[in-house]
């Protein structure tokens, strides 16, 4: 799969009934990590929707499902190009940043103990930051209060970052950026 704009982590050893079900609603593959699904749906809205109408009827679906994560763009990286690549993403996706609290988090599945995510999550904040003074907008990183998380998410070297809204995660209980 080439395009993909959801990151589904299953409950434990959900990920082969998810597949199942989730057949449904777009294409999904496994990503080498135990219960963790990369996924293209044509129109996430509805599918929030759809899952969420899961969760309300407790449809066979929502017993597989634990956490989702939109992703806006995508990108490849070597352990040399990453924080580069990464900071072109969220350069990109900054302006789309709500003004005000923000966090970034990132979710790195593979490359252990070679990336220094705390730093690089850090870097991305500043890069916001930043991005927004020259808009003449002020932000700040806060996890209790934000407006917006950057939600970031590698495997092995394939990442994705997108955008979640304090509002979509309150109307969504199964978006999370940890």
């Amino acid at each position: 799969m080439k395009e993909w704009n959801v990151v589904l982590t299953c409950r434990r050893n959900g990920e082969k009934g998810a597949l199942k079900q989730l057949k449904y609603f777009g294409h999904f593959v496994p990503t080498g990590f135990r219960d963790v699904l990369r996924g293209f749906v044509t129109e996430r809205p509805l599918f929030f929707e759809e899952l969420l109408k899961c969760r309300e009827t407790r449809d066979p679906l929502w017993r597989y499902v634990s956490r989702l994560v939109p992703i806006d763009a995508t990108f490849s990286f070597t352990l040399e190009t990453f924080r580069e690549r990464l900071g072109e993403v969220v350069d990109r996706l900054a302006e789309r940043v709500s003004p005000g609290l923000f966090y970034v988090r990132i979710e790195r599945r593979g490359h252990k103990g070679e990336i220094p995510t705390p730093e690089v999550e850090r870097e991305m904040d500043g890069r916001i930051i930043a991005a927004h003074e020259r808009l003449g907008r002020e932000s700040r990183v806060d996890f209790e209060g934000f407006r917006t998380a950057v939600a970031v998410e590698t495997f092995h070297d394939l990442g994705g970052a997108g955008l979640v809204s304090r509002e979509e995660m309150d109307k969504y209980p199964f978006l999370k950026v940890p």
